[in-house]
């Protein structure tokens, strides 16, 4: 499977917190709001190629007009799909931070996603808060081979001891 490279995962985690931090700053709830601040600040990357540029604006063009068109299944284009449900995950997120039960957020992986012996350990991962549950502030980045995966909100009574 193609992969994220290291400077791609960080440049994909920074355009996540600054649009994370526009929509926080704006109180809008819109994919489409961040996906504009997630474009324009280098988050588009393709699996395995760093440093294909005309490719990565193609990407961002794509899932600009899909979003505003509100056009969301893309199954014919995986590297459209995973930017549109990353918008979409990511604005769940942000909305789901403004409550103060929450405390953090349960990574719901795909069947076939867990075929992997690192996804399913990252699966199990414990960072306080129970297995596989991610902390609030955390900025996940997850590679393609995890294309599908949720994040559930989860409240502070439902945390594992």
């Amino acid at each position: 499977m193609i992969a994220y490279r290291a400077r791609q995962l960080a440049a994909i985690r920074d355009a996540i917190a600054a649009a994370r931090e526009a929509l926080q700053c704006s109180g809008a709830d819109d994919p489409l709001a961040f996906a504009g601040v997630f474009v324009a600040q280098g988050g588009i990357q393709l699996p395995g190629r760093p440093n294909d540029a005309p490719a990565m604006r193609a990407l961002g063009e794509r899932l600009l007009h899909a979003l505003a068109s509100a056009s969301y299944h893309h199954p014919e284009d995986p590297d459209l799909q995973r930017e549109i449900e990353r918008a979409h995950n990511e604005v769940h997120w942000v909305t789901a931070m403004r409550d103060d039960k929450v405390v953090g957020f349960f990574l719901q992986l795909p069947t076939q996603a867990l075929r992997s012996p690192t996804v399913e350990a990252l699966s199990h991962e414990n960072r306080g808060l129970g297995p596989g549950v991610l902390r609030k502030g955390d900025i996940v980045v997850l590679q393609p081979e995890c294309d599908g995966a949720r994040f559930v909100a989860v409240l502070e009574d439902e945390i594992e001891c």
